[in-house]
């Protein structure tokens, strides 16, 4: 019989966060009760290990000891994709870190995802940052309108006409990504003034002509 860990393993890989979830439907024939039986056994023989409530992942043998998972591959799996869907993304500061429109690199992490049905909600921090945001997306999100919604949460929260050069030629390439037509669809989804500020990127031709 193929051991628990080892059908884990060629799953989803060493190393890679696992959630309960993905656990109990990789044994659809196994009630619930023995897969929590089996995760403590293979825990207790080193096979897997914990990571934080409801998620799990196989360590693998360092020189300095067993290995974690990133904490970035950890936010990703629980709160931006499933699967080969995308169901959220980094928002907030962050987000106009990771656009390229901003240097600096919040301690905060603030994530807009398909998960969260709350308004805003924070949740228990882990890998060094101190504090976690959940938020409820404006719509659904989808890996067609994801880039959409990232540039009209950037536009909504930022002054574009202090941007220099190099800060405009990112924000014109998440539109361009993004695609004009589907970032006026979902710009109804937001307050009115996301609508000025989408204005204000017609006025400074952040829109490909």
């Amino acid at each position: 019989m193929e051991k628990f860990a080892d059908i884990l393993k060629a799953r989803f890989g060493e190393n890679e966060p696992i959630l309960i979830e993905e656990i109990i439907a990789t044994f659809p024939d196994i009630s619930r009760q023995s897969i929590y039986k089996r995760i403590n056994a293979a825990m207790e023989e080193g096979s897997l290990a914990r990571y934080d409530r409801g998620i799990y992942y196989l360590p693998i043998e360092t020189r300095i000891g067993k290995s974690i998972p990133s904490a970035r591959k950890v936010a990703r799996k629980r709160w931006l994709e499933a699967g080969d869907d995308t169901i959220g993304y980094i928002s907030g500061f962050n987000l106009a870190n990771e656009v390229g429109v901003s240097d600096q690199v919040p301690i905060t992490l603030e994530v807009t995802t398909n998960k969260e049905s709350m308004r805003v909600r924070d949740v228990k921090p882990f890998g060094g940052w101190r504090r976690i945001t959940l938020r409820k997306p404006r719509r659904p999100i989808t890996k067609r309108n994801v880039d959409a919604l990232r540039f009209l949460d950037l536009i909504t929260q930022e002054s574009i006409q202090f941007y220099d050069e190099w800060e405009m030629a990112a924000l014109k390439e998440l539109a361009r990504k993004a695609g004009r037509t589907m970032i006026y669809d979902c710009s109804t989804s937001y307050p009115a003034r996301t609508a000025r500020k989408l204005a204000e990127c017609e006025r400074y031709h952040v829109f490909a002509q």
